[in-house]
């Protein structure tokens, strides 16, 4: 009995110095105080620039157009060439105009039309190195050929060539011809640096003898190097 009393005297020795190193854990029991309900809450403030500053990236800036383009099938025009102007100098005063250039007959040509007013020539510029000629002609049984008839005269001297070409017109069967001269089917005109593009048309019976003349045209077509707007 004594011995059993001394072993547990032993063992209760051990136990209190172990004991007092145990952390104090009344902390960790004890209750949390609330927060009061009338605290204030933070709250997010969002981030953004004004509205004024936000660019639109897919807005272009152009400007509004003034006019409604009209509905309905658009109708097909010429784009007009460019025209050049050159160098302001005095021109010559043409030579009369030949008599054999006209033949007295009824007036067989109603109207002319060309695409252009100025062929140019050269590598330094831009420009019309054809012309189309469009051709009205009174219907008539006489009439068989309608024919085309050119020359060059310098703007600024006597210095020309002679009437050629006789370009024969093609037709529609309509009282319409037509005739296109590209620029290296008109004689020499490497030898001009300005000059007038000048053309007339002739009417032919079936036996190609000339039946009428339209009025030739002197000043209305010019054929220009390409230095005269480039020096």
């Amino acid at each position: 009995m004594i011995k059993r009393l001394a072993l547990a005297f032993i063992a209760l020795t051990l136990l209190l110095p172990g004991c007092s190193a145990l952390p104090d854990l009344s902390t960790f029991l004890q209750t949390p105080t609330s927060i009061p309900v009338n605290s204030p809450q933070p709250t997010a403030t969002p981030f953004g620039l004004p509205a004024s500053n936000t660019p639109d990236l897919f807005v272009i800036n152009t400007e509004e157009p003034t006019t409604t383009p009209p509905t309905g099938t658009p109708e097909i025009t010429f784009t007009p060439t460019q025209t050049f102007t050159p160098t302001t100098r005095p021109t010559i005063t043409l030579e009369p105009i030949d008599p054999s250039l006209f033949t007295p007959s009824p007036n067989y040509f109603l109207s002319v039309q060309r695409s252009t007013s100025q062929i140019v020539w050269g590598s330094t510029c831009d420009g019309a190195r054809s012309i189309k000629f469009v051709v009205q002609v009174t219907p008539s049984p006489k009439l068989k050929y309608v024919l085309l008839f050119i020359k060059l005269q310098d703007k600024y001297s006597a210095y020309s060539t002679d009437w050629g070409a006789g370009a024969i017109l093609s037709d529609n069967d309509q009282g319409v011809y037509f005739y296109t001269i590209e620029l290296n089917q008109i004689a020499r005109y490497r030898t001009f640096e300005d000059a007038w593009l000048q053309y007339q048309f002739v009417a032919l019976d079936r036996y190609r003898n000339a039946i009428g003349r339209s009025v030739v045209s002197r000043t209305e077509v010019s054929l220009t190097h390409c230095k005269v707007f480039n020096p």
